[in-house]
């Protein structure tokens, strides 16, 4: 099925002009075979003539029919006006009769503009004047045809000027602005009533897009049947997701009425507009009663003589309602009801037309979005391998945290969104990522530690993880809930709108939490199906983002005891002294196991690695967070101690000593003690480059050595 996309100005003036051409040019070709040559074909040829503007009159039907659209009123009248033309020729009587100058000339006033009806009652007089009934010339009958023909342009032109209360258009053109959103239809909170496309930035927004051919599609739906109902209004209404605005006057027609209705707020108890999209029932009153029903304008209410309301339903949702006004005298001769039913049947295919595209749209952009995030992880990780990458840039888990947050936000106008971890038992929960409207940040000021993890027992989170399944909260403040629905550590007094996702695979399990004020957002569940689409990509990102933290770990690395190597520490200290100003010290400690070679010769090399690891967790518990440790090689080790002085690093090398002293090793069912002796250098007394510190702190750990082992020694200490 295809969204019928509105005729463009070029084709619109192509039938505007060359439509009445035409019809000029079928009915000429038939006076001159009536007059000409063939006349003795006449009757024949006038009646294949006829069945051929029959054929092209069903042709528009058709056509409008497999389109999804109402019938062009300008062919239409066009084809119908020849082939009436043509009956007029063939049958003496219907010629004789006169019907058809007066329905031609009454109904081409009534129905098109000015020219056009101008250029079709030329047209239609001529050929009227020159039908074989009448004859070449004129006589009596010419004349009265010709009254007739008056006659019939002045009734249609006051019928429609009455009907109207002006005379112009009654099928204008009106250009596209703005669309009120039937996908999303929701409101701007500075104004009211009007769709919105929150989201999406201007001039890329492919919903805009299809919502602004959406709009004129529904605008040339009212504006078709406008005309052939009878009706001196017709507008579009649909329910309102803003706050304290039920229904909104989305579409309205003619352009006077839209100008003073498009926009408007009607009331929810608004009977005509209740019996339709409640009820699912059209609803008709004309007379006195509708008189009841008027709406109020200008400080007064309205006094409509009709009025008449019929459901538009799509996929079985009421999406709301076409509703019609009429305020002249008399009663409603039109079908309307009928009318308004066939525009609803239109505008529900349009709609359901606008949705099937935009899903489709939001596939490929989701397709996008994967991109976009294997380039994110892929620029991390290439980022990572450089040098100083370990230092510099951000972990690619940490970066796929950032991108999914930030388009999870961009595309629901959240004012916060949080990226919850849990416990594997789910009773506890840390914010691994928060992205806010001041920016986004990482809140996990440190892996281990442990008031970052908070009890989520008796909240909505809690239940949201054990079960698996999304959850919408709006008015939090205002309705009395059993359970609050965040810990209180992560809440906000102002926040009253919430949307809790459960995220489980890639390596991650949690939660997210999209998090808004009530007057900025409420939340749907097609916002539930856009999150889930980010957090599967998510999920990819952060499986393809471990695998490369893996690889990186085993580069950066030793892989029996868990510190970084050689190439890895240098480069890093590298990096810290040379941020360093001169006035902040730091040290370099060399430790090394004292005669490590008798534990291996003795116990075996197993007995060897055990004491390596051993002492490295040793060294990772006693340095600080942001200290740094190595294997250097073998047995040895080296620490970087930052923003300390020569009095500090000589009493944390002496804490590490005397614990690893302390420390005993059980070989074969026999107890071990290992030593260690340690060398430090101080910056920048002892040197400002990686190798002055190491030559220096090297030098420190031969005197501890030379000394008697199982001893720290502090560069230009006295021996």
């Amino acid at each position: 099925m295809q969204l019928p996309i509105p005729p463009k100005a070029a084709e619109r003036a192509v039938r505007k002009h060359i439509l009445p051409v035409l019809a000029f040019l079928h009915l000429s070709s038939l006076l001159v075979f009536r007059f000409g040559s063939l006349r003795d074909w006449t009757t024949g040829w006038a009646a294949s003539a006829f069945v051929a503007a029959g054929l092209l009159l069903f042709r528009d039907l058709a056509t409008s029919r497999k389109e999804h659209r109402l019938p062009d009123v300008l062919s239409l009248t066009a084809w119908g006006a020849a082939a009436l033309l043509e009956l007029h020729s063939l049958s003496s009587v219907v010629a004789f009769s006169q019907v058809v100058p007066a329905v031609v000339f009454s109904g081409i006033s009534f129905l098109l503009p000015v020219m056009p009806a101008v250029v079709y009652a030329f047209i239609s007089l001529v050929w009227l004047l020159f039908s074989t009934s009448v004859g070449f010339g004129g006589t009596g009958m010419s004349a009265s045809i010709v009254g007739m023909a008056a006659l019939g342009v002045v009734a249609g032109r006051v019928v429609r000027w009455k009907l109207t209360e002006a005379s112009g258009e009654t099928l204008p053109r009106r250009p596209t602005g703005q669309a009120g959103s039937l996908v999303f239809p929701q409101e701007h909170p500075e104004q009211p009533g009007k769709g919105g496309f929150d989201g999406f930035p201007e001039g890329e927004n492919f919903l805009a897009r299809r919502e602004e051919e959406l709009e004129e599609g529904i605008q040339r739906v009212l504006e078709g049947i406008l005309p052939i109902s009878g009706g001196d209004r017709i507008m579009y209404v649909s329910p309102s997701q803003g706050h304290g605005s039920p229904l909104v006057a989305r579409y309205v027609t003619p352009p006077e009425e839209e100008t003073h209705w498009r926009g408007r707020e009607l009331p929810d108890a608004y009977v005509p507009l209740r019996e339709a999209i409640v009820f699912r029932r059209e609803f008709f009153v004309e007379g006195e009663e509708s008189s009841r029903w008027g709406l109020p304008r200008e400080g007064s209410r309205e006094q409509p003589s009709g009025i008449a309301a019929v459901p538009v339903l799509c996929d079985g949702t009421e999406e709301g309602a076409v509703l019609a006004f009429r305020f002249g005298e008399g009663r409603w001769t039109e079908p309307v009801v009928q009318v308004l039913e066939m525009g609803a049947f239109f505008i529900a295919r349009e709609v359901a037309e606008t949705r099937r595209r935009y899903r489709n749209e939001r596939f490929l952009e989701s397709q996008v979005g994967v991109g976009r995030l294997a380039r994110t992880i892929a620029e991390a990780a290439e980022k990572s391998g450089g040098e100083g990458g370990e230092v510099e840039s951000a972990s690619p888990r940490r970066e796929v945290y950032k991108t999914a947050t930030e388009q999870i936000r961009f595309q629901l106008k959240a004012d916060r969104v949080l990226l919850v971890e849990a416990e594997s038992k789910k009773k506890r929960g840390r914010v691994a990522w928060e992205a806010t409207e001041e920016g986004e940040k990482e809140t996990i000021p440190g892996r281990h530690k442990k008031d970052a993890w908070v009890k989520l027992a008796g909240t909505y989170a809690e239940w949201v993880l054990l079960n698996n399944v999304h959850r919408i909260f709006s008015g939090v403040r205002t309705s009395p809930a059993r359970h609050p629905v965040l810990p209180e550590k992560w809440e906000r007094e102002d926040e009253d709108s919430y949307l809790l996702v459960p995220v489980d695979g890639g390596g991650f399990h949690g939660i997210l939490v999209c998090a808004s004020r009530e007057e900025n957002r409420n939340y749907h569940k097609r916002d539930v199906e856009m999150v889930k689409e980010v957090i599967t990509i998510m999920r990819m990102g952060i499986s393809h983002a471990h695998h490369i933290e893996t690889l990186e770990e085993r580069a950066t690395s030793d892989g029996l005891t868990g510190l970084l190597n050689q190439k890895t520490f240098r480069k890093r200290l590298s990096i810290d002294l040379s941020r360093l100003d001169s006035r902040v010290g730091c040290a370099v400690i060399m430790a090394d196991i004292d005669h490590f070679k008798r534990v291996n010769d003795t116990y075996g090399h197993q007995a060897g690695d055990e004491v390596l690891k051993k002492i490295a967790n040793i060294i990772q518990k006693t340095i600080r967070k942001m200290d740094m440790a190595a294997r250097y090689g073998g047995e040895e080790f080296v620490l970087y101690l930052h923003q300390v002085d020569r009095e500090k690093a000589k009493q944390m090398a002496e804490r590490l000593r005397l614990i690893i002293e302390q420390t005993r090793f059980e070989f074969g069912g026999k107890e071990v003690g290992i030593t260690a002796s340690l060398g430090i250098a101080c910056y920048p007394s002892d040197g400002r480059e990686t190798r002055d510190l190491l030559e220096r702190a090297d030098e420190a750990l031969y005197r501890s050595k030379q000394g008697g082992r199982n001893r720290t020694t502090v560069t230009r200490d006295p021996a």
